[in-house]
């Protein structure tokens, strides 16, 4: 549920930019009433659930590596191999469906980080430490780089040159109007482009991804006394230093701008932990067994799929060679977003009525298991034969 509230709240901070992607300023559609939406979503969303997603996905390693450890095989080869499809994958994202794809980057961290779980937990806090006074190192860094150029620094100049949307086109002022033209313009400014991915996110992405692990490791996801107060306190200190924050940005407080710059990559990582245990209280209090927790579960379960689909669905309505429904106003965006996490649950959910995972978890299931399945036939034939031989001691000690 965790997994599926991450993906359908990472839409909507890329919704804004595929509505007004295919071109034009939506500015003047702005009405009166719908002006706080934007800002609204931006200051929920941007970042957020983004950081969350990050979160889970170190989970999702440090389960992977209990059950290796659990089934005999060798850490981290296994994951390695996924890690190199993911790369391939995000690769794939990126230059056929959309220019924000975040399965590159993960790929790249996982594969640094994924050795580092055979250490000792203690040793394991210390790399993420490490990693996250690198990740405030380098984003202070940027922003004093910023200012002293004439920007805000930090997030909003790097926002400026992404603004161009979803198209491309932000590096030569024109928005590409066929769909090939939009794959050449990606693969054309592969490395401008991949500047998140590669550059700004990762040590951040580390950050997460460790914290992911540690969490597991601690507990935070099972359902006693001490899980359910460390829930507690991720949500009201996440919340509260992060909503305090996140609100000073759209305030006339003096360093709003330093506040704004940061907002991204360290703000919005303080509400994520903050999302993680308010969500957690929720499902503890109410059993997950609501119709929107199942749906949303149903997301979480094909998750690969989903985000991989929503922005399919989104660059087909919303480009100039597709459906060209947009540029949308605030109202039109938010209402856009709404009707596309509605088709990913529906779709999610018929779906699972008649297949155990998703369509691209299915064909990642078979890639992931096909360099291991004679070592693994092996494996199991001699599990086999210790359990039989394991039988015929025991019966023959018990026998007159």
């Amino acid at each position: 549920m965790l997994r599926g509230v991450a993906i359908i709240g990472t839409l909507l901070t890329n919704i804004w930019i595929f509505a007004i992607g295919s071109g034009g300023d939506p500015v003047y559609l702005l009405g009166k009433s719908e002006e706080f939406l934007s800002p609204l979503s931006n200051a929920i969303s941007n970042g957020k659930f983004l950081g969350l997603l990050s979160i889970l996905f170190g989970v999702g390693i440090a389960i992977q590596f209990e059950s290796a450890v659990r089934n005999g095989l060798r850490w981290p080869w296994r994951y390695e191999w996924r890690s190199l499809l993911l790369l391939a994958d995000g690769f794939i994202h990126f230059a056929l469906v959309v220019q924000f794809d975040i399965l590159m980057g993960y790929a790249l961290v996982g594969m640094v980080i994924a050795p580092l779980l055979l250490l000792r937990t203690r040793w394991l806090v210390v790399a993420t430490v490490l990693a996250g006074a690198l990740h405030l190192a380098l984003e202070f860094n940027r922003m004093m780089a910023g200012r002293s150029a004439g920007g805000r620094g930090g997030d909003d100049d790097w926002a400026e040159g992404f603004g161009g949307g979803a198209f491309g086109g932000a590096w030569d002022g024109e928005v590409p109007t066929t769909y090939f033209a939009e794959v050449a313009d990606r693969m054309g400014n592969f490395w401008a482009l991949r500047e998140e991915a590669f550059i700004i996110a990762p040590p951040l992405s580390a950050f997460l991804f460790l914290c992911g692990v540690l969490l597991w490791r601690a507990g935070l996801f099972r359902g006693d006394a001490r899980a359910h107060a460390m829930s507690r306190r991720f949500a009201v200190g996440g919340l509260t230093i992060g909503g305090t924050l996140t609100a000073w940005e759209y305030l006339p407080l003096p360093g709003k701008d330093i506040i704004g710059a940061l907002s991204r990559y360290t703000v919005a990582p303080i509400v994520a932990f903050g999302y993680l245990g308010l969500i957690l209280i929720l499902l503890r209090r109410r059993g997950g067994s609501g119709f929107l927790s199942r749906r949303l579960a149903d997301v979480g379960r094909t998750a690969l799929s989903c985000y991989m689909l929503q922005n399919v669905v989104a660059i087909v309505a919303f480009s100039q060679w597709g459906l060209d429904l947009g540029p949308f106003g605030p109202l039109g965006t938010v209402l856009s977003w709404a009707a596309i996490s509605a088709l990913l649950m529906l779709g999610a959910w018929w779906w699972l009525r008649h297949f155990r995972q998703g369509p691209f978890e299915l064909v990642w299931r078979w890639a992931v298991n096909v360099p291991f399945q004679r070592a693994d036939r092996r494996r199991q034939e001699k599990r086999d034969e210790d359990e039989k031989q394991a039988t015929a001691d025991r019966t023959s000690v018990g026998a007159p």
